[in-house]
């Protein structure tokens, strides 16, 4: 995996080239994760470099919706 940052449960990965989601992980020493495959199988303790994240696979929080900026926004009545 390219980047070091630490993959949250249940993000989609791939794995020596099948598709398999994170159910858990191991903090101490170098992070090793736990991965079930699709058809299945559950890996143990598999290295973080071994493992590719999916590209949307829907386990980023989704952003905030932009807000307007301006002064006083709708509220004619309210303090400025």
């Amino acid at each position: 995996m390219v980047g070091g940052g630490m993959l949250r449960l249940g993000t989609r990965v791939r794995f020596a080239g099948q598709e398999a989601l994170v159910v858990a992980r191991t903090l101490a020493g170098e992070p090793t994760y736990d991965i079930r495959l699709d058809d299945g199988r559950l890996i143990k303790y598999a290295a973080e470099s071994d493992l590719e994240p999916i590209e949307g696979d829907g386990s980023e929080p989704p952003s905030a919706p932009a807000r307007p900026s301006g002064s006083g926004g709708s509220n004619p009545g309210g303090m400025q």
